[in-house]
């Protein structure tokens, strides 16, 4: 009786809100825990190819270094 009466009563919205809220909470959590893993045992969940880890792996070297290209002449660009 008690959930027919809230089921009626609260605004489908609202619950939707709350359902989209505790979704975005929940998978923030999930990836904040999943980057505190090592690497090691990442790629134990992962199931991965290795040729395919050490590729992402090269792949995020070479974005490192494109994002530190950048913000050195980024840094040049206004420092004239």
């Amino acid at each position: 009786m008690v959930c027919a009466t809230l089921r009626h009563s609260i605004p489908k919205s609202i619950v939707y809100c709350q359902v989209h809220e505790a979704k975005r909470s929940l998978l923030d959590f999930f990836y904040t825990e999943l980057g505190k893993l090592e690497q090691k045992r990442l790629s134990a969940l992962l199931n991965e190819d290795p040729a395919i880890m050490e590729r992402r792996s090269a792949l995020a070297k070479r974005l490192e270094l494109y994002r530190s290209a950048q913000a050195e002449i980024d840094m040049v660009a206004w420092s004239k």
